[in-house]
Formats: C-alpha cells, structure tokens, sequence
C-alpha cells in the first residue's frame, strides 16, 4: 500500500492518499530501463530499436511471407526489458499533467464527491412529510437519512480494489451512477420499506466516490502540495452535506407529497455532473495507464511479452479478505486508530446531528418552520471554510517541518493546529445551546454553529493526516477504518437527536453534547506527548502487518 504524508479529506471523502492494497514500490514510476510511448526499449542501459536490423531481415527473407519477421524471443532479454513504465517527462503520467488539467480533474471529483455527500442530508427536511405521508414516527422518517450514510459505511471495502483493478474512473462513476438509479428509485417509491430500502443501497453505491476520490488527488498531486489540494477538495465535500437539507427544503415546502423532489433535486444534479465527468475526466491511476499502454504495444508490434506490472496482479478471495475487509479491522484493535477514529468519529457523528436537528431547535424556540429553520447551516459552511482556511496554514507549517527531517513524517505535528482551535467545537457548542432563547437574538447561536463548524473540520483532517503518517504503508487501511465507524456514527447520531432536545430541551441536550467534546479535547496533546512512544512501543503491530 502506497501513501502520501498529507490524508485524504474526503473523509470527507475518506480515502487514502493512494487508495492501494499494495506497495507503491510495485510500480516504479521513473526506471531507466523502460518502454517508452514508439515502442522503443532498452537493453543493458543502451537504446534499442525494436525492429530487427537489416542483416535479421536479409535472413528471413525466403521464408514463409506469413511468419513474423519483426517478433524477437523474449527469452534473450532481461524481463525488464518488456515492462512498460513512464520514462521521465512523460505527459501520460498524471503526475506530470499541467496545472489546468489536475485542478479540472480535482474539481470534477470534489463535485462528484459534492453530489454523493449531498444526497446524503436531503432527505432530512423531509421528517415530517414521510410521517404524515407513511403514518410513521420520526425516528423512522429519519432512518431515510440514517440509512444513506450506514451504507457508506460498507461502501469502501468494496470499491476500493474495484477502483484498482479498473481504474478510478470506472472506479467511481459507474457506482455513482447506479447511486443514482437507486435516488430516482427512493422518489418512486410508495411505501416506507422501498424508501429506507434504496437509501441504504444509494448509500452503498455512493461509498465509491467518497472513498476514491481522495485517490484521485494522490495520483495527479505531488506530495508537497497534495495537503493543500485535499482541503480545497474537503471543501466541495463540505458544501455537499451542509446545502443538501437547505436546497431541499426549499423544493420540498410546496405539499407533503413535494418530498420526492427532494431525491429528483439530486438525480439532476448528480446527472449533470456525471455527464461532464463521463466527458472532461481521464484516468488517473498509473498502473491502469501503463496496463492499457502495455495492450497497445503488444496489438502494435507482435510483441507479446510487453506487459505492467498491473497485468502480473489479480484480486483473488484471500487478498480481499484479509486486506480490505480484516486488516481495517485489526487496525481499530490498535491503541492508535482506536483513540483517533473514535475522537473523529464522534465530531463526524455531531456533524449530522447538526445537520438533522438544528431547525428542530430553532422551531421550538423561535419558531422558525421551512427552509427558515435550516439555514444556520450557513453558518456551518462558514465555519467548515475558516477551519479549512486554518488547516491550509498547519498543512504549508508541516510540510517546511518535514523539508527539514529529510522529508520524513512528524505525525505529532498535525496535532498543534488541533490544540490551538479544537476547544472551538465545544465551545461552539455550549454557545448554541446556551444562546437559543426566545429574547437573544438568532445571531448569537449562529455564531456558537459556526465555532463549532470550524473545530469540526480542524480535528477532522488532523485526526485523518494523524493516521495517514503513522500508518504509511497501511494509510488506506487505517483510513477505511475511520470511514467504517465514523459512519455508525454518523447514521446513529440523528436517531436520538431530536428526542434529545425535544426531552432535554435545546439548553442541556446541547449541553450533553458539548461536554463530551470537551471530555475529549486532551486527545491532541496526549498524543502529542506521548504518540512517538505508543506507535515505538505499539503491542498489537503484528496485528497489521
């Protein structure tokens, strides 16, 4: 498994830098010995051409005219000789792309990841519609949101190696479209089990897109700049999850059957961008490019032995098993991942809780109803932009700290900018809580919502960078780990967080929130502490390796 120093937002797109099951050792991107785009090669370091010279043709020149002259025996070369990799320069090698085309390619992602992560909070306005609709309680109205972002959960397992064995591409925008067919489903559906039903499942699908994007970036990106990129990335990922209930509140506000809209709303979106995805996009991981050159070499000369070192590689049953579905496993029994996933997990979690309760809040306090009741997430957004702003700032100080140790990672260095403004979640929180009264005007719990967005996102992508420079080699699978439980957590925390406010009262149930972050702020500088001696002296290594 490869991996960068910087993580993959996506956690928000929750990816891997490189989102590989192996080790980026497997394909050199830059070797001496190698096939280069005409065809030619090179043997024992000196350039070859790869048709006979004359006196091999003089030869064969009475032979029969249906044999091959020009296919030379594999067996007196080097097998070296017949891998194709990139030469260096190579504008095939998306590492060498222009600027242009990788900040397409990052935006055309970030929007597809945009579409997936929004989908994922439209069905949230759409609480009291289902219920009056369907007859149901409002847990289960909200289990059409709940059950989006489970199947998240166990997304990534399964498109993680697709993406590798097919490249990202197909990777992503086939599931992401089948996502889709599953949204239109929801919107035709006529009973509840149909819609909790193609929910899970257009969650499911859209695991691709959150998990391989973030890949995307670790394949055009060099590594100094990948931090920078994957924030502006987290961005787009952001917007998803926090604009999903307002636009469909505002498509949803005519009648009580107007709920569908809210899943049509996203398969028009999603469509359009898919179209220009399927058009504009090229593929961008390395050993798909070199395995697709490799066949044309092989069509074009007659050389069969041309060949990637994708085309030596096969997901069978076992690899499957034990690195993308046991080993994220294993990882959580870490002391690492077990602390870091949990404390990530629970701002994630809060993050919907946020997002499906607030215009509850704000109903029963100030009596805000309709698309009114949920724009505090504005105020979210707002915050989500300045932590990413913050992280940008900690991104460009870490990597003049890693230049300094020849360019090896400091994972307890992603841990400052989380000391420094990760309180602002809980008091953000107790802001909210607090200041939601009837004589304090809206304002002052904006302003606790966007604290608490911009804590969010700071402990966010420190706990995801954390990870990432531990776990080097196994990035992708600690990553898959954050991404399963951070996803429990994330589809358990709207269940009980309207009967939380609803019975506690906005004051102390968004109390009983803030003091659980708070319990959990020492996280950053335990580890930061203490972090070098627990991964030096880590009991349950051989667990991951």
């Amino acid at each position: 498994m490869s991996s960068g120093n910087s993580a993959d937002a996506s956690g928000i797109g929750d990816s891997s830098p490189n989102q590989s099951s192996r080790n980026s050792e497997e394909f050199p991107l830059d070797v001496e010995k190698v096939i280069s785009v005409n065809g030619g090669f090179k043997k024992n370091g000196e350039e070859q051409d790869p048709s006979p010279g004359p006196s091999h043709k003089q030869e064969n020149a009475d032979t029969d005219s249906n044999e091959n002259t020009d296919l030379l025996d594999p067996r007196q070369y080097d097998e070296n000789i017949f891998l194709v990799t990139f030469s260096k320069g190579d504008k095939e090698n998306p590492q060498n792309w222009s600027l242009r085309k990788k900040s397409l390619h990052t935006a055309f992602y970030g929007l597809t990841t945009f579409a997936a992560q929004f989908n994922s909070a439209v069905m949230s306005p759409t609480v009291p519609h289902l219920m009056d609709s369907f007859g149901i309680s409002r847990e289960v109205a909200i289990l059409g949101t709940s059950l989006y972002v489970l199947g998240i959960a166990f997304g990534p397992s399964v498109f993680a190696p697709y993406s590798e064995m097919n490249g990202r591409k197909m990777g992503v925008m086939l599931p992401f479209f089948i996502s889709l067919i599953f949204t239109a489903g929801t919107a035709s559906s006529d009973n509840i089990s149909a819609i909790l039903c193609t929910r899970f499942f257009a969650g499911f699908f859209a695991g691709a897109p959150v998990v391989s994007s973030g890949g995307v970036l670790a394949d055009i990106w060099d590594p100094a700049i990948r931090g920078v990129a994957l924030i502006f990335y987290a961005v787009f990922v952001t917007a998803g999850v926090t604009f999903g209930s307002i636009l469909s509140s505002v498509v949803t506000s005519g009648s009580d059957t107007d709920w569908r809209w809210s899943c049509w709303l996203i398969v028009i979106i999603g469509g359009v961008i898919l179209f220009f995805d399927v058009i504009l996009l090229s593929e961008t991981y390395a050993p798909v490019i070199l395995a697709k050159r490799a066949s044309n070499l092989r069509i074009n000369t007659h050389q069969w032995a041309y060949h990637a070192k994708h085309d030596e590689w096969k997901l069978d049953l076992k690899e499957f098993l034990t690195l993308h579905l046991l080993r994220p496993f294993a990882m959580f029994a870490t002391p690492i991942v077990f602390c870091i996933a949990m404390f990530a997990s629970f701002v994630f979690g809060v993050l919907y809780l946020v997002i499906t309760s607030v215009p509850i809040t704000f109903q029963i306090t100030k009596g805000w109803e309709g698309t009114v009741a949920t724009l505090p997430m504005v105020a979210l957004f707002l915050g989500l932009i300045t932590g990413s702003g913050l992280n940008v700032w900690s991104g460009l100080r870490y990597a003049k700290l890693v230049r300094a140790n020849n360019n090896k990672p400091l994972p307890e260095q992603r841990f400052p900018v989380m000391m420094m403004f990760g309180w602002l979640m809980p008091a953000g929180t107790f802001i909210f809580a607090w200041t939601l009264r009837p004589e304090i005007h809206w304002i002052v719990p904006m302003i606790g919502i966007y604290l608490l967005g911009t804590g969010f996102i700071v402990i966010f992508q420190g706990c995801l960078n954390y990870l990432v420079d531990t776990f080097t080699r196994f990035a992708a699978s600690a990553i898959a780990a954050n991404t399963f439980v951070r996803s429990i957590f994330g589809g358990i925390f709207p269940l009980f967080g309207d009967t939380m406010f609803i019975n506690l009262g906005v004051n102390w149930g968004g109390s009983l929130v803030g003091f659980i972050a708070l319990a959990l702020t020492p996280i950053p500088y335990i580890f930061y502490l203490y972090g070098e001696k627990l991964r030096s002296r880590n009991p349950y290594s051989k667990l991951v390796s």
